[in-house]
């Protein structure tokens, strides 16, 4: 007999076979017993979670021959018919091979007819979303008002590129991805019923690496099947995945974090001879990084943990909390350059050089002595620190790449246990008292600088001119082309940074087409600096004096 794979033998039949899914199949049994059915199903999620079983089984429930039940008995004709693919009002229809309107226009041709056997006649098709718009259109109409006989059920795995139009005629049904104990107690259930000898260690490793997908689950099982000679051993699987065992993951965040430049060299030499998987490696660590501070954090790993609890627990005492945000940032940075770098394993290296040589938000290299003992000698120097020449607060370390400067000699210190003295940031900064009763124009280009404005506030203080300051009203005349600055918003800020109202002061503003802000005296500048560039330019003075030529302003471009 013709050998069946796995997901095909041990497809769902019944509601109740169904992993994962109870919150749909709760709701089509509801509908199905109390007579509350819809004309159009739509079932979306990723693969293999079941949306094609569902539909099936669902076909199954409306067209057994023992009656509508949420449990169709699976044995008569019908039931048979449909789980062989063989009954003929069901009608299952592959979108991607079908997308012109003609291929639809002929599907419905027969939609008025009644079923040739069953109760309903059922429409399936598959991957919904690769219609074309002329197709979607030619099928709204019959899908808005089938007639009694007709059901649609639809399929997908990309439900946002479908037209509203459809969504808004459809009970739509959303699966989910399917948690590894989900996938791994079933593989054990099978494995059971097939008499497979099986490995725990390997069962929790298919389920891993089938990311939420009972398909991609069932699959793997096959090919280690074969692989295993019929049996499922965990060093086998790896070495038919190319993954590696978590315990050198592990090793290799702690030689990173105790700076064992020796180790680490090791470890890459042995990933290299063992051809392993660089992206399935860059997901492991940050897979324990995340799991790490989750337990940092929360105490506790969160729907269960893909490492050993003590050597996480060993990990979060041995990495900061600071060093494990740091280094995720660095492994995240490394899988989104994956499609950029020439190939995975660049990019898994550059990530573990980065997570050696740099040390978050400094942007210094650390010490290029590699340390060739274990952690105590490691752990008794402490990584550089840059000295901060800003007070600027620096950007998120997600939009960070970390750079040295061989050329500055603040930029790297000499390694010491020390502390770096904090960072002021802008809001950090004291607020200077200004005199407001001695406030004119000529001392606001002063006064301007320490205001700490940003954005419109800042462009708004730009273009302003102090023209009045007496009882206790300071009046401002504000350039006309600064009129979309001029907004309540931007008049409170600059009120809160001159503390007006502490001193009893009251800001007025005036719109005016000529005034001598500071913006308008900066432009000025650079005018003349350019007229003053061209008058000494010797090219342009020749041609002014051998063709009595004169410069044009502003008419480059026009």
């Amino acid at each position: 007999m013709t050998y069946q794979v796995l997901a095909r033998k041990y497809r769902p039949q019944n509601f109740q076979e169904i992993v994962g899914q109870e919150h749909v199949v709760q709701a089509l049994v509801n509908g199905i017993e109390n007579d509350r059915l819809h004309h159009a199903f739509l079932f979306t999620g990723t693969r293999g979670v079941g949306k094609t079983t569902l539909a099936r089984v669902l076909a199954k429930s409306l067209n057994c021959l023992e009656g509508i039940s949420g449990n169709p008995c699976g044995v008569c004709q019908h039931c048979q018919e449909i789980k062989n693919g063989e009954f003929i009002d069901l009608i299952e229809v592959d979108a991607a091979s079908r997308t012109g309107v003609d291929d639809t226009r002929s599907l419905l041709e027969n939609v008025q007819y009644a079923p040739n056997k069953g109760k309903f006649k059922i429409y399936l098709i598959d991957e919904v979303h690769m219609f074309s718009k002329s197709s979607f259109n030619a099928l709204l109409k019959t899908l808005e008002e089938p007639p009694e006989h007709v059901k649609f059920l639809l399929a997908t795995t990309e439900p946002d590129k479908l037209p509203v139009t459809v969504l808004s005629r459809c009970l739509q049904f959303n699966l989910k991805r399917l948690t590894q104990k989900q996938i791994g107690d079933h593989l054990i259930h099978l494995l059971e019923k097939e008499s497979v000898p099986y490995d725990d260690k390997a069962i929790q490793l298919i389920s891993r690496v089938a990311d939420g997908s009972m398909r991609d689950a069932l699959s793997l099982m096959d090919q280690s099947l074969a692989f295993g000679a019929g049996k499922i051993n965990f060093d086998e699987i790896r070495a038919m995945l190319g993954t590696v065992e978590q315990s050198h993951v592990e090793e290799l965040l702690k030689f990173i974090q105790q700076n064992n430049h020796v180790g680490v060299v090791d470890k890459l030499e042995w990933f290299h001879d063992m051809s392993v998987d660089y992206l399935q490696l860059l997901e492991d660590m940050c897979s324990l990084l995340h799991e790490i501070s989750l337990l940092q954090s929360l105490k506790k790993v969160v729907g269960g943990s893909n490492f050993e609890l003590s050597e996480l627990k060993a990990l979060s005492q041995l990495v900061s909390v600071e060093q494990v945000q740091w280094y995720y940032q660095l492994v995240v940075v490394a899988l989104e350059q994956l499609k950029f770098t020439p190939n995975k394993k660049v990019s898994f290296e550059m990530a573990v050089i980065r997570m050696l040589d740099f040390e978050q938000g400094t942007g210094a290299i650390q010490s290029a002595a590699p340390s060739n003992q274990g952690s105590t000698s490691a752990l008794t120097q402490d990584k550089p620190v840059a000295t901060a020449s800003s007070q600027v607060e620096q950007a998120p370390v997600s939009n960070q790449y970390p750079t040295s400067n061989n050329n500055s000699s603040d930029s790297v210190v000499t390694p010491a246990i020390q502390e770096a003295e904090p960072r002021m940031t802008i809001d950090d900064k004291p607020q200077v008292q200004i005199d407001l009763s001695t406030l004119n124009n000529q001392a606001w280009a002063g006064v301007f600088g320490d205001l700490q404005l940003k954005g419109g506030s800042r462009e708004l203080a730009r273009h302003l001119e102090i023209i009045e300051n007496k009882n206790n009203v300071i009046t401002f005349a504000v350039d006309h082309s600064a009129e979309i600055f001029l907004n309540e918003k931007a008049q409170q800020s600059i009120r809160n940074s001159l503390l007006v109202e502490d001193s009893n002061y009251q800001l007025k503003f005036i719109l005016k087409s000529e005034v001598n802000s500071l913006a308008q005296q900066a432009n000025k500048a650079l005018s003349e600096k350019e007229e003053m560039m061209q008058q000494v330019d010797p090219v342009v003075s020749d041609l002014q004096h051998q063709f009595d030529a004169k410069i044009i302003e502003n008419k480059l471009g026009d």
